[in-house]
């Protein structure tokens, strides 16, 4: 816990509580169980690493395995309703609806045991050589991939928003060395590069997509509405990805499923056949060859994989706002520059994501400056936080370069509460929004309708609010958010590429309410 000290004083006949000041971080419960140890790397070469982590398997675990989660269609946060008539039947192990098309927006049910909640939680993924994904189909980033992940973490946190307090509440089960008692880890090495009864965090059996190594909370109850803040305090951020999954998602596997023999219902990770939910903070390019731009630095925030039913994302009014990178050709400016791999002593960054109704603020700051969110340091997190930096970020939009090392990014979230459009008699909705969903899950709900507005900073100051519109004639919308936060599409050399009927900056193309 917090080395708070709880004083009480009695002055005057009135109780009077006070808090020393906070110092050394909070106390965590995190557990990620595993034999550790270390193997062969996936790429042995004279410039690769000679030993790596192991992924151990469910049952190397024994008795230090959690259960597997069962969904329950009843629970009033499920993505569900008792009435079996208010979704359509899919077809398939993913169900799809042929008819859910965006225009006509209808709820095709989710998978048997997919009738997930918003409970989430944060997963890190690593890699060396032919363990990163598309290895051998892009050999411009090869050479990087065979250096290894450079993913040293000093602290991994999560906090739940209070709206009662109005402040960041920490969960003590999804948090790791919060208090620094141990040293950095890292995620390339066999315990982190410590000794074995040291090592704070281990691979967990689930593994990553596309990673080798996936490190995450498993068995725990995740975080949910009203709001969501993950931090990860890091001595070096290259070649990696830290991302947002369901818990029932982590709980039955990222990659690897959890044994079908021990599950009541079903081993499915419910990542498509319930769009759980995915909300990708840092993720190296590494689908591409345009991806070694930058010396494969590059760390893109993206939210458009695998949405629909009840996790909706957004274009705003650039048509791409939510992120990412597409191919060789076009990518967006939604992500930050990591670490420098050939820099022997790079600069430690702390990176803050807060989930919450109006959208996801990835704050990245320097890991020696304490001011800019007080509770954060580069080695510890206190219990409580305030609900966001002391100061506004300096940038005027994306991405996040070295020039700025306090910079921030933006994802938007759909505001709709209902999907409308000119199929339900041009009701204003996700459709004249710029709401997306998969064309084949459709709209059942929204989630986001559950969190708060958690207050986070507006950037640049005094910067217009976003307009959106595209269903005319249903009105434009201004959205809770300014325009030069959102991200825009571009070449890999950051040369804008216009996406007609978006709006676009100077183009006469945005709306007005």
């Amino acid at each position: 816990m917090s080395n708070n000290l709880l004083i009480l004083i009695i002055f005057c006949n009135v109780l009077v509580l006070v808090f020393s000041k906070e110092a050394s971080g909070c106390y965590w419960k995190g557990n990620m169980p595993g034999p550790g140890g270390s193997g062969d790397c996936p790429t042995i070469g004279p410039d690769t690493p000679k030993e790596c982590p192991v992924t151990p398997s469910y049952s190397d675990l024994g008795s230090d395995l959690w259960r597997c989660p069962v969904t329950n269609r009843s629970d009033p946060m499920s993505c569900a309703s008792p009435d079996e008539s208010t979704c359509t039947a899919g077809t398939g192990s993913n169900p799809l609806c042929p008819d859910m098309s965006a225009k006509q927006s209808g709820c095709c049910c989710a998978k048997t045991g997919c009738h997930v909640t918003p409970k989430f939680n944060w997963i890190l993924s690593a890699c060396q050589g032919k363990g990163c994904g598309n290895y051998g189909y892009t050999p411009d980033t090869q050479k990087y991939k065979d250096r290894g992940s450079q993913l040293v973490v000093n602290y991994a946190a999560a906090y739940q928003w209070s709206d009662k307090y109005q402040m960041w509440i920490i969960d003590k089960d999804s948090s790791f060395n919060t208090d620094g008692k141990y040293p950095s880890f890292d995620t390339a090495k066999p315990n982190g590069g410590l000794p074995e009864a040291s090592a704070w965090m281990a691979p967990q059996p689930g593994s990553a997509a596309a990673w080798d190594w996936g490190y995450y909370p498993a068995g725990v109850e995740g975080l949910s509405p009203p709001g969501i803040l993950f931090v990860l305090s890091t001595e070096k951020s290259w070649n990696f990805a830290w991302y947002m999954l369901n818990q029932v998602t982590l709980d039955r596997g990222p990659l690897v499923p959890y044994p079908s023999d021990q599950c009541s219902q079903t081993n499915d990770n419910c990542w498509a056949s319930g769009n759980a939910g995915e909300i990708d903070f840092l993720e190296t390019p590494w689908t591409v060859n345009a991806g070694a731009a930058d010396g494969y630095r590059r760390l893109f925030s993206t939210q458009w994989n695998q949405i629909g039913r009840c996790f909706p994302g957004t274009m705003g009014s650039t048509c791409n706002s939510d992120g990412g990178w597409f191919n060789d050709q076009a990518c967006t400016n939604n992500y930050f520059l990591g670490s420098d791999p050939d820099n022997p002593n790079p600069q430690p960054y702390i990176y803050a994501a807060v989930v919450d109704k109006i959208g996801t603020f990835i704050y990245r700051f320097p890991g020696d400056n304490s001011t800019i969110w007080p509770g954060l340091t580069r080695t510890t997190a206190e219990c409580t936080l305030r609900p966001r930096p002391a100061f506004r970020p300096p940038n005027q939009g994306p991405p996040c370069d070295d020039k700025n090392p306090y910079c921030a990014i933006f994802i938007p979230n759909c505001q709709a509460d209902k999907w409308g459009g000119p199929s339900q008699f041009n009701t204003q909705g996700g459709a004249n929004q710029g709401c997306r969903v998969n064309g084949k899950q459709g709209w059942c709900s929204s989630w986001w309708q559950q969190f708060a507005n958690t207050d986070q900073w507006l950037w640049p100051k005094n910067d217009r609010k976003s307009v959106v519109q595209f269903q005319k004639p249903i009105p434009a919308v201004e959205m809770p958010w300014n325009y030069k936060m959102e991200a825009n599409k571009v070449d890999w050399e950051n040369n804008p590429i216009y996406d007609p009927g978006c709006c676009i900056n100077n183009k006469g193309r945005c709306p007005s309410v």
